[in-house]
C-alpha cells in the first residue's frame, strides 16, 4: 500500500469538490479519479478532454486528460484552494 493522505479539495469559492488521496510530496497538480474518495462534481463518468466546472459557481476546475493510462483531472491551479504536502 502506498503512503500519502487524503485531502479536501475545494473550489476558492469554498465548495468541497472532492477528497482526494494524495501521495507523495508538493502541490496537487492532477488528480487520478482512481484515487478520489467523495466525489461531489460527477468526475467518474467523463470523457476525455472534458472541462469540469463547479457546480457552485461554474468555474472551470481543469480539463480530463489520460495520463500514465488513467483518467485525471489536470487542475486550473487558479480555481482551487492551494494544498502544499
Amino acid at each position: 500500500m502506498k503512503v500519502g493522505k487524503i485531502v479536501n479539495i475545494e473550489c476558492k469559492c469554498g465548495f468541497l469538490l472532492f477528497r482526494y488521496f494524495k501521495a507523495g510530496k508538493g502541490r496537487i497538480i492532477k488528480c487520478f479519479v482512481q484515487r478520489m474518495e467523495n466525489d461531489f462534481v460527477g468526475l467518474e463518468g467523463m470523457e476525455t478532454h472534458a472541462k469540469p466546472i463547479c457546480p457552485n459557481c461554474a468555474k472551470d476546475l481543469g480539463i480530463m486528460m489520460m495520463i500514465r493510462g488513467q483518467l485525471a483531472l489536470k487542475l486550473n491551479q487558479g480555481t482551487i484552494k492551494p494544498i502544499r504536502i
